[in-house]
């Protein structure tokens, strides 16, 4: 068929405004914050908030639904990070990629985060599926970050450096076939409240 041929015959699906606006549409003053949302969450340089927007993707909280929900083969979410705070050293089996959108980011990798580099606001990085990878937000505002991972469930668990899971313990947060579990030790930080709005 030649492209004259499909363009003469090709006929839109049929969406409403309505229903466009309930399954495709993320406004973002409405997404849910989740801060206590991954293993790392409650160590002190490793705190953030997490704001779906497309898809599941990586999760260890299962109340972590966004908003656009059906399967697009990615994910889409946004971060936000206060100074001096980002993700400890993980991997996924799939590439992620990270915008920050108003100020510098530091994104640092290798088993250990030997590597790193510095991003400016609209620089992208995609690292790689299997390196261990973190981030860190040096500047001295709330950072905010687009990030996106391959595959609709962001290439399954997420695998953590080992002394992010010995330190996480310390916190009450562990991980049991890739879910967040709140162990009896499980107590906030002075001055910290559960903000997700899910």
């Amino acid at each position: 068929m030649s492209d004259a041929e499909r363009a003469a015959a090709h006929v839109s699906p049929k969406i409403s405004a309505a229903e466009m606006e309930a399954t495709r549409v993320a406004r973002f003053k409405d997404l849910k914050k989740f801060n206590v949302a991954f293993v790392d969450s409650l160590l002190p340089e490793h705190r953030k908030k997490n704001l779906k927007v497309i898809g599941r993707g990586v999760v260890e909280d299962p109340r972590m639904n966004p908003p656009i929900a059906d399967d697009h083969g990615f994910t889409v979410a946004f971060i936000t990070c206060e100074p001096n705070t980002g993700a400890a050293l993980h991997s996924h089996e799939t590439a992620e990629v990270f915008m920050p959108l108003n100020g510098q980011l530091v994104v640092y990798w290798g088993d250990e985060g030997e590597e790193e580099l510095t991003l400016d606001p609209w620089d992208t990085v995609s690292v790689p599926e299997g390196v261990m990878r973190g981030f860190r937000n040096p500047g001295d505002e709330e950072l905010v970050i687009l990030a996106m991972v391959g595959q609709q469930d962001g290439g399954g668990p997420v695998t953590w450096h080992p002394d992010i899971l010995e330190r996480a313990k310390d916190t009450g947060l562990a991980v049991e076939d890739g879910k967040l579990v709140r162990l009896d030790n499980f107590a906030l930080p002075d001055g910290m409240q559960e903000i997700e709005t899910g």
